[in-house]
């Protein structure tokens, strides 16, 4: 049987670093990005509530993208 591998955490902290609990560093969105583009799963966490805010950060990664290559991501 195949085990499904679990998500990376990433908790977002106060001052808006972003941290890998899988490869206990920080990353950026940047980093992210690149995760989602490899398709590795991953979600995102506030460090001090625990809240799932992985919504907001992939919006903020998109309008990032969008601003810095000058294209529409979205449809």
């Amino acid at each position: 049987m195949a085990t499904e591998k679990k998500p990376t955490t990433i908790k977002k902290y106060a001052n808006r670093r972003l941290y890998d609990t899988g490869t206990s560093t920080y990353v950026t969105l940047e980093d992210l990005a690149a995760m989602v583009k490899r398709g590795e799963d991953f979600v995102v966490c506030d460090a001090k509530t625990g809240e799932d805010i992985t919504r907001p950060v992939l919006t903020q990664i998109i309008f990032e993208q969008e601003g810095k290559e000058g294209q529409s991501l979205l449809p």
